[in-house]
């Protein structure tokens, strides 16, 4: 059986391939929002570091994800979107926010407890390619341009991460801190192609304010099973500006940005700007924290934008789409 292009599956948003201006401005409006909404995803890196000092891993992934739930509520009463949920929607809103918030947060933790987070900034971009799987699996063909351009952007995230034109020098690659970024990437590709169909019938921004609060109410109580909310009186007025900075930007605004990302461009090509995380991570800890900006990791942030923009040319062609 022939598969069809990726463009064509049902995480594509409704009417994505309009050849008036109107389509193709929205379009790039889409870019651009995704585009900034990787960069502040890639901003809690940084300023995580120095909370995680003092903090565990799972009461600051559980109590940040709940504050940046209550933003995007606050967003959608601004922007006046419909937040009531059906009866039928309840199950399938809990399950993604299983395996969006609630697992990918406890893995992502344990992880970053367990390994390295320059092991983590690499193995988390697979998240584009265990999207283009699942997708595969479904049916859904990515050109050969488009494997090319993901491979392309991997090898220019090992550059950036290991600061090393020459040699891969990563610390405590442990298999089971491996294992666990593994699953969290999965956990979080999985999620965002589960929740396209939910995406185009509610809105993106509703799912995604609603899975972030159940799966934060989730993760929560099992965080105070093994740490202490004493933790937060250990915050100075630092550490709390950062918390607050990474519930707020890289995950509430981020995500904002993000839905309209996907309710424009679909989930293709939203996964394919994933691979700016640990991009703007680098850059942003040497713009704020004096983190050397080497030639290496100039010329790997180039192959990254490389990569990004040939996967997406690869998924505009097989959609048909000018870009």
């Amino acid at each position: 059986m022939r598969r069809r292009p990726v463009a064509n599956d049902p995480s594509a948003p409704a009417g994505h391939l309009p050849s008036s201006n109107e389509g193709t401005r929205k379009r790039w409006t889409g870019d651009i929002v995704t585009f900034g909404a990787a960069i502040l995803m890639g901003s809690s890196y940084p300023f995580a570091k120095d909370v995680l000092e003092v903090m565990s891993p799972l009461l600051y992934s559980a109590s940040r994800y709940l504050v940046a739930s209550l933003f995007l509520f606050a967003a959608m009463v601004v922007l006046r979107r419909e937040m009531t949920l059906q009866r039928r929607d309840w199950l399938p809103m809990l399950l993604l926010s299983l395996i969006g918030v609630t697992l990918f947060q406890a893995c992502w933790g344990l992880a970053m407890a367990r390994s390295a987070p320059s092991l983590g900034s690499i193995v988390m971009t697979t998240t584009t390619a265990f999207s283009a799987i699942i997708a595969w699996l479904g049916g859904r063909r990515l050109p050969a341009l488009g494997w090319a351009g993901i491979a392309i952007a991997f090898a220019g995230v090992v550059v950036v991460v290991n600061n090393s034109l020459v040699a891969i020098t990563l610390a405590d690659v442990s298999p089971g801190g491996t294992l666990l970024w593994l699953l969290a990437a999965f956990a979080w590709a999985l999620y965002v192609d589960r929740g396209a169909p939910y995406n185009r019938r509610l809105g993106a921004l509703p799912v995604m304010a609603w899975t972030t609060l159940l799966g934060s109410l989730v993760l929560l109580p099992i965080s105070l099973l093994f740490d202490s909310p004493g933790e937060f009186a250990l915050l100075d007025d630092r550490l709390l500006g950062f918390w607050l900075y990474t519930a707020i930007f890289p995950v509430g605004v981020a995500y904002l940005g993000l839905t309209a990302g996907l309710d424009r461009l679909g989930v293709s090509r939203v996964m394919v700007y994933m691979y700016l995380i640990p991009v703007a991570g680098v850059g942003l800890s040497a713009a704020f924290f004096g983190d050397p900006l080497t030639v290496a990791r100039v010329l790997g942030g180039l192959v990254v934008l490389t990569g990004v923009i040939l996967t997406r040319v690869a998924l505009d062609r097989a959609a048909r789409v000018p870009v």
